[in-house]
């Protein structure tokens, strides 16, 4: 079984942005939004000092639930059981909670993927820009995005697969759990869970690709500086895991380095620009960076990463991480009728008939892509600039 968790053991946003604060005086209060508050619907996984960050900032913290002493072991109902397996029991068993093993063992997979050579790897080669495959930034990373089985390395598979299915439960939850919040109707396809569709899922063939997808990362060396520039991501929703910190989010003043203040293993969860949009601007797009602070001190690190990750063991020359991207799946038809309430407010410029795909098109083509190499990114700024 799991620890009830405390304050006192894990990081709290509410008393940093209370110590933000207390420091940073605003010289004029910030606009205030005549809608009514956000409704209480707790997302899983995340504790009740952080559950209002995320429509506040468009960021929280995932804290996975930690086993007990076996001195101490007792039954604790789990926050959703509905995440962890098809069939999971009403009370969490003991040992590691399915999404950190299945994070763990993403890393592992993803370590011997990076280390083959470069050739190897350019079997995986991009293609559809930045969007599939493997692709290379010198001095910058080099990361892998997955869309489908087919087209997925075979070290890759397994993990990836079992990563896709939890986190993708997971997320389709914290969309319903986001839906009372907003008053929408709640079922699996209504509301913004109507925006899911086969994207719960890892696709086997081609034709079963999906607007989401799982980026593998695998940012270079230990030199202090950004390794990939502040942004906010375009889907619903993004998860994501470090094995060292380097993530920082933005709090509405300055970056702050969240992974440095985790205790316990943890995710970030980041609400994307489509977020935004479907909630009529109720939940923010979180703006986010990410850092290399130099060779790492011994301590924890955010997720369960493998032993050979690990900075008191074997210092690694590298940072990895894992991004989920949850996106909204294309064809799903755009009413905000069925999307409006009193809490989101009336959409300006009501949107009908249109597909999540053309909306994702139009929010694409206003942001450029991080993911490309250096020439092309400042290209892309250039013409959004025009």
């Amino acid at each position: 079984s799991t620890s009830t968790p405390k304050s006192s053991d894990h990081f709290s946003i509410s008393n940093l942005i209370s110590r933000f604060r207390s420091r940073h005086r605003r010289s004029t209060a910030p606009p205030k939004d005549a809608r009514p508050p956000l409704q209480t619907s707790p997302l899983p996984l995340v504790l009740s000092e952080n559950q209002q960050t995320l429509g506040r900032l468009g960021w929280t913290v995932v804290t996975f639930p930690q086993p007990q002493p076996a001195a101490q072991t007792q039954e604790v109902r789990s926050p959703s059981p509905s995440i962890l397996t098809p069939t999971a029991p009403e009370h969490v068993a003991p040992g590691t909670h399915p999404l950190q093993q299945a994070s763990a063992d993403l890393f592992a997979a993803s370590q011997a993927f990076f280390n083959l050579p470069d050739e190897e790897k350019e079997k995986w080669k991009t293609r559809l820009g930045s969007e599939e495959g493997w692709s290379k930034i010198p001095g910058e990373k080099e990361f892998i995005t997955l869309r489908t089985l087919a087209y997925t390395p075979d070290v890759l598979k397994g993990p990836a697969n079992r990563y896709w299915d939890l986190m993708g439960a997971y997320l389709d939850t914290c969309l319903s759990r986001i839906n009372g919040t907003l008053a929408i109707l709640d079922g699996e396809d209504q509301g913004l869970r109507a925006f899911v569709g086969s994207c719960r899922r890892l696709g086997e063939k081609e034709e079963d690709k999906t607007a989401t997808m799982l980026r593998l990362f695998r940012y270079e060396s230990w030199e202090e500086k950004v390794v990939a520039e502040p942004h906010a991501d375009l889907g619903l929703l993004s998860i994501v895991v470090g094995d060292v910190p380097g993530l920082e989010v933005w709090n509405g003043k300055q970056f702050f380095p969240i992974e440095k203040n985790y205790i316990n293993p943890s995710a970030t969860l980041l609400g994307g620009r489509q977020l935004e949009r479907l909630s009529n601007y109720r939940y923010p797009a979180g703006g986010h960076r990410v850092v290399s602070y130099g060779r790492p001190k011994a301590g924890p690190t955010p997720a369960s990463a493998p032993s050979s990750l690990s900075p008191e063991s074997q210092p690694p020359k590298y940072r990895f991480s894992i991004v989920f991207v949850l996106r909204a799946y294309e064809p799903a038809i755009v009413n905000s009728d069925l999307l409006e309430t009193e809490i989101t407010g009336k959409w300006k410029a009501p949107v009908k008939g249109v597909t999540a795909g053309k909306m994702y098109d139009e929010i694409r083509r206003a942001h450029f892509n991080i993911n490309t190499d250096l020439k092309e990114r400042e290209e892309q700024r250039r013409k959004l600039a025009a």
